[in-house]
């Protein structure tokens, strides 16, 4: 199966390492559904997958070498072209090499506390919803949202389309 992605798509990893699974934990702690699937998060560039993520910088990768064989969601915002480019780039201009703020992490532990940033410095999932917000395909609350209420959001709300869900295939 071929996966087709576009500029502006979205999508949620699983990583499987010790981080990954304290995140999950967390989530699913808070979450409301019961369940966390997916701990990292991040947008995609171009058809070929090259991404924009939060790692221990602000950088990018490639989707298909980087998380292949491992459980991804990527999903489309119903967004015009012009929108996901000028929010796409406000990103990358703001965010690209940023380091990471791991004491942000901490803060996920209360959610309420989780929405209070400083420096404008943000983590995976927090820089994924707010390029959603700047392209017009979500609510302006960016900081303290989470891996797992970006994947059930991306299910559930109107404005995105789910292009694969699973374990992802080499590219």
């Amino acid at each position: 199966m071929a996966i087709r992605l576009q500029r502006g798509d979205v999508f949620c990893s699983l990583n499987p390492m010790w981080l990954g699974k304290a995140i999950n934990a967390i989530q699913w702690f808070w979450s409301e559904d019961g369940e966390a699937k997916y701990s990292h998060a991040g947008m995609i560039l171009d058809n070929r997958g090259t991404t924009f993520e939060a790692l221990w910088t602000v950088s990018s990768r490639n989707i298909f070498s980087a998380y292949a064989g491992e459980n991804v969601i990527i999903a489309r915002p119903r967004c015009d072209s012009a929108a996901i480019d000028k929010a796409l780039d406000a990103i990358i201009t703001e965010h690209k090499g940023q380091w990471y703020p791991g004491w942000r992490l901490f803060m996920h532990l209360i959610p309420p506390a989780s929405k209070i940033t400083f420096f404008d410095r943000l983590v995976c999932s927090e820089l994924c919803a707010k390029y959603l917000y700047l392209a017009g395909a979500r609510h302006d609350q960016y900081t303290g949202t989470n891996p797992d209420t970006l994947a059930d959001e991306w299910r559930e709300w109107k404005h995105f389309d789910v292009v694969f869900e699973g374990k992802l295939p080499n590219g």
